[in-house]
């Protein structure tokens, strides 16, 4: 019978049973796979792996039409509906045909269904899985329990809890026999026994009367390793010489012990108490003795190596590890807070401070948490039990059966719980009358009777809950039936014009012939061009040694044909069919396009090769490998890595993982100590495994060095750094070869590590390295590993460390006053001082407003300050300076804002509002400059229209509006306004039109009157009011004066006449008495009296005048 391909809608490929059984026998030639699922990865101490891209199950896909069809080589090897991947072993030479469906009469195979995957929306747990967690919660409550003892008892717990004791005498005085364990384990006696003679020895001679002493010895002491022990007794006389004893044997004064008396004082003093003098001190005189029971308790245990979690296998057997910080350290193992049963699958075995604690054979029940317990600390790992995976332990072969006769597949497998599917072509298969499907045990059988020709195909038994446990085998038919071979024929490609995308997906290394059929006449001349329509073509040649054009006018044919197509064939080509325009107009010979078709051909390949794999964290049988994806894809997504090793001296290299691994980093387990390997990747996509990586750097699973410990900076200049460190704490059994230092400088571009020695290594004698010729304020950051055969250790990191001999961080400390706008007058100085601080080589910087200063703009620099100064400010200087501060790669800024202030203008727009009576209303907008700082206020002044003299109405009114009330009836006014500010006062802007007082108009009919003394003599009618003036300001001083004839007006400063005084302004008219105070100082302030005499008499009045001292804002 003859393997004859064909596809289906889906691109699912049927492939019929001699192929099958081609490929049943190439997997029998494969080097054996190690098992290594990626999921035991998971148990490593390893940062969860990223995924490549997540790939959802497999579901359905809905059948696409798709205008051409490709077929796989005859000669290609297995694909299973589910996915399986090709044969990497592909025959280079086989052709793809692309068929037009209605020219091309097949015979009929069997059409394959795709396995449809039930998809959940959620998964539901069971019961079992309910109690599963309900049982881990149980367990983790119980191991917290027996963390938080430490230990101890519960009864001892609580005595501890309540009175806060933790001495061993003590303890052990109120303890019962089955607490003696406890603190044994406790404090690290490890005889018992002689700690309760000695505790029973103290009850013996508690009560003993000794009248040689007057204050005997403390009858307990507990002391911890390399304490200081001082012993004090007192003696009746101090005459009396006493003896001290140490378990019964005189000691003798030395270097560690000191005797000393002092008045009726002896002492016995022990600056540094050893494991030794754990014993019973006597000190005797005569024939009286006291004693002291002195324990000596070592530093606690703890644990430098905790236990990691581990799963395993039903079956198989587990081991622990722990290592402890003292070779006779005890330890205590538990199972779920309880201590571990004894029996004979559970050994413990101790190298030193290691302990390792094996259990062979494990069962489920011996999953849980399993804690290690020290003195000094706790350490615990859960194990978890995985039933094994099932597998076929007895398969099934191809069968050949004659027509009528019983087939039947029979194989076993390792579990009885096992539930698996039969399958035929991929398909599922169901019992009936004559297919029996049978489960007995662990024997799986499928029975056809009354073998028929469509029973022909692949059959296949398949796992639930493992696919990786499945077999295949054909069935075929020998009597009674005839099989008609098919003629092969050479693949051809015929075109259907009508379809609108040609578009052809071939796999490398396979055949391309594209016929194409013309016509015309006269015959065109077919074109053949590869490259975008748009860019640069090239003409595909009409003979080639892989690509050429064969053009057949006889059959109305041209054809392409690429031999061994290669990824790089993928491209756009175009047909383009010409005619010369000699043969068919008569013209000179030209050829002219009449028609083009395109098509658009894809390669798919195998990816390139990934990078060098990178080993790191090697221990005595598992390393971490990690790699990057390769350069080239192949034209398809990858689906996986393929991981394999070899050792060094064999030339066979292992697969280490069945199926593609989706990550870029892996866990290689399970090799040989001491053994020297190699590791390289292979990349998997659609069409096969891709070439191999080259082989990582030799290494051999020994545990490499722990990281250099104590590394710091020892000494620093401005360009050099001296780094120190101390060995390994644990070098191992491969030793220490050398040690690698890298630098780092922070900020530059790229931050990245470089070697900061010329040695490839640095000896490992070395624990000392100065580093020269670094910049100067500059940080590093520093990295240390150690290195052996092994691997390289972590790294001990240090920095960043700045390279100077004082280093100070950069910072500007603004004081207060700069904290808000600088303000200066126009015209004065600017002086801005910043402290600041930062060493070495600080880098001081001004701008303004990110400009460059002026010429006019000093800057002074100091070691702690930075000075900006203006000789002479103008408004123009008003902004915000940022003064920067670059200590290294330190960079700080500070903004100070400086205002140049003025007076400020004249306001805008004073309008006239309405007169009533005899007052006026007054409105004006606020000045159009401010002076750069904030208007405080405005002074109106009035005038009459008949004088030049203005007096002030309002000196310090804030709205800008006011009204001018009490003016004179029958007169005209005008008004003008001043802004002011801290600096002043500004100009005036006065009033267009005057405010006319209307008079009434009344018919006066004087009267005959006698003469009359109009005369008058002087009264204030408004008295001189105290007043207080800002310093520099002026101030007036104004009174009201009734008097007839003119008086004589006189002003007086502290009873002191002021006479010709420029300082002062004395004016008087219309009854108005007014002193103005010019540019008033602290000397100005006084009494100031005014008095008016004529010839009828005299008047005065006084007012106080205090003068403010003008502070300015800020």
């Amino acid at each position: 019978m003859s393997s004859v391909g064909k596809t289906d809608l889906s691109g699912k490929k049927v492939i019929k049973k001699k192929v099958v059984k081609k490929v049943v026998k190439k997997k029998k030639e494969e080097p054996a796979a190690e098992p290594a699922p990626a999921k035991t990865a998971a148990v490593e101490p390893k940062p969860e792996p990223v995924k490549q891209e997540e790939k959802p199950k497999e579901q359905p896909k809905e059948p696409k039409q798709q205008p051409e069809k490709v077929l796989e080589p005859q000669k290609a090897t297995e694909e299973t509906t589910d996915g399986a991947k090709p044969d990497e072993n592909t025959a280079a030479g086989a052709e793809t045909i692309v068929e037009k469906p209605e020219n091309v009469s097949t015979t009929e195979a069997p059409i394959v269904e795709e396995h449809k995957i039930e998809i959940k929306k959620g998964y539901v747990p069971d019961e079992k899985d309910v109690q599963r967690d309900v049982d881990f919660r149980n367990r983790l409550k119980k191991v917290q329990k027996s963390i938080s003892s430490g230990g101890f008892s519960e009864r001892l717990k609580k005595e501890k809890q309540t009175s806060g004791k933790m001495d061993v005498w003590s303890l052990l005085k109120s303890a019962s026999t089955r607490d003696y364990e406890s603190i044994g384990f406790k404090f690290g006696i490890h005889d018992m026994r002689s700690m309760l003679r000695r505790l029973s020895q103290l009850s013996k001679t508690a009560n003993k009367k000794c009248p040689s002493f007057a204050q005997k010895l403390p009858e307990t002491m507990s002391m911890d390793l390399g304490e200081k022990i001082v012993l004090e007794a007192e003696v009746a006389n101090e005459q009396m010489t006493v003896k001290w004893q140490k378990n019964g044997a005189e000691i003798t004064p030395g270097k560690q012990y000191q005797i000393v008396t002092k008045a009726n004082k002896r002492y016995l003093i022990i600056d540094q108490a050893t494991k030794d003098d754990d014993a019973t001190f006597t000190c005797v005189v005569g024939k009286d003795v006291t004693s002291c029971e002195v324990f000596v308790q070592e530093p606690p245990v703890t644990i430098a190596k905790g236990l990691e979690d581990v799963q395993v296998v039903a079956g198989s057997d587990a081991e622990f590890t722990c290592e402890m910080s003292s070779e006779n350290g005890k330890f205590k193992i538990l199972k779920d807070g309880i201590d571990l049963p004894s029996s004979d699958r559970f050994k413990v075995k101790k190298e030193g401070a290691k302990v390792t604690f094996n259990i062979a054979g494990v069962a489920p029940e011996d999953e849980g948490f399993y804690q290690f317990l020290t003195n000094g600390s706790s350490s615990c790992a859960e194990m978890l039990v995985q039933e094994p995976e099932a597998v076929i332990v007895r398969p099934f072969s191809d069968l050949k059966v004659n027509f009528k006769d019983t087939a039947e597949f029979f194989c076993e497998v390792s579990n009885e719980e096992t539930k698996g599917n039969w399958l035929k072509d991929g398909k599922p298969l169901k019992g009936d009358d004559r297919v029996k499907i049978t489960e007995t045990g662990k024997a799986r059988k499928l029975v056809i009777n009354e073998v028929q020709d469509n029973d022909q195909g692949e059959y296949t038994f398949a796992a639930e809950d493992n696919p990786s446990c499945a077999i295949t085998a054909a069935l075929e038919m020998t009597g009674g039936h005839i099989t008609v071979e098919r003629k092969k024929v050479p693949p051809k490609i015929f075109l259907d014009h009508s379809m609108k995308d040609r578009s052809i997906v071939v796999k490398a290394g396979n055949k391309i012939k594209l016929d194409i059929p013309i016509s015309g006449d006269p015959a065109p001349v077919p074109e053949w061009k590869k490259g975008p329509k748009e860019g640069k073509q090239l003409a595909v040649p009409a003979t080639g040694k892989r690509m050429w054009v064969n053009t057949s006018a006889e059959h109305g044919l041209t054809s392409l044909v690429i031999t061994e197509a290669k990824l790089e064939d993928s491209d756009d080509y175009y047909c383009d069919l010409v005619w010369d325009k000699a043969e068919t107009e008569g013209a000179d010979s030209e050829y002219i396009k009449r028609q083009e078709i395109q098509i658009k051909i894809q390669v798919l390949d195998v990816p390139s090769a990934p990078t060098v794999p990178k080993i790191s964290d090697v221990t005595a049988e598992t390393c971490y490998v990690a790699w990057t994806e390769p350069a080239c894809n192949g034209g398809c997504p990858i689906k996986g890595y393929i991981i394999e090793r070899k050792k060094i001296k064999s030339e066979r290299w292992i697969r280490l993982n069945v199926e593609p691994l989706p990550f870029i980093e892996y866990v290689a387990r399970r090799m040989i100590e001491g053994t020297e390997y190699q590791i390289r990747v292979r990349a998997a996509n659609e069409v096969g495994i891709g070439e191999a990586s080259k082989a990582c750097i030799p290494f051999t699973p020994l545990a490499p060095c722990s990281e250099p410990t104590g590394l710091k900076v020892s000494s620093a200049t401005d360009d050099s750094l001296e780094l120190s460190w101390l060995p390994p704490a644990e070098i191992g059994a491969a030793g220490l070869d050398g040690y690698k230092l890298e630098q780092q400088l922070v900020g530059a571009e790229p931050e990245e590590w470089k070697s900061a020695h010329v040695e490839a290594l640095l000896p490992g004698q070395t624990t000392k390295i100065v580093l020269d010729k670094l910049v100067t304020g500059k940080k590093y950051r520093f990295r240390l590993s150690a290195l052996n055969r092994a691997g390289t250790s972590g790294y001990a990191e240090i920095g960043p460390v700045v390279c100077a001999a004082v280093v100070e961080e950069a910072k500007i400390v603004l004081p207060r006053h700069l904290l808000k706008p600088v303000k200066v007058k126009v015209g004065a100085k600017l002086h801005v001082n910043v402290p600041y601080q930062g060493r070495p080589k600080p880098q001081l910087s001004w701008t303004k407003e990110g400009k460059a200063l002026e010429e006019h703009v000093a800057v002074r620099n100091s070691l702690d300050s930075s000075v900006l100064f203006i000789r002479k400010a103008e408004r123009w200087d008003s902004g915000v300076y940022d003064l920067q501060l670059k200590v290294g790669d330190d960079i700080v800024t500070s903004k100070i804002e400086v205002a140049v202030i003025d007076i400020p203008s004249k306001p805008r727009q004073v309008k006239l509002g309405e007169v009533v009576g005899n007052s006026a209303s007054l409105k004006w907008e606020e000045p159009s400059d401010n002076g750069n700082t904030d208007i405080l206020g405005y002074v109106v002044e009035k005038r009459d229209a008949r004088s030049d003299e203005w007096y002030v109405v309002y000196d310090k009114l804030r709205h800008k509006q006011c009204q001018v009330s009490d003016l004179v009836l029958g007169n005209n006014y005008y008004f003008r306004v001043k802004a002011f500010n801290e600096v002043g006062v500004g100009e005036s802007n006065a009033t267009k039109d005057g405010a006319n007082i209307p008079k009434e108009k009344t018919v006066y009919k004087k009267p005959d009157y006698p003469a009359m003394d109009f005369r008058i003599k002087p009264e204030f009618t408004q008295v001189l009011n105290s007043r207080r003036i800002v310093e520099n300001y002026n101030g007036t001083l104004s009174c009201a004066l009734k008097c007839n004839p003119r008086p004589k007006v006189r002003w007086y400063k502290n009873k002191v006449e002021i006479i010709d005084n420029p300082k002062y302004k004395m004016t008087q008219a219309m009854g108005i008495v007014q002193l103005e105070i010019r540019r008033a100082r602290a000397g100005d302030a006084g009494v100031y009296t005014v008095s008016a005499a004529n010839e009828l008499g005299e008047a005065s009045c006084s007012a106080e005048v205090t003068v403010k001292e003008f502070k300015s804002q800020g």
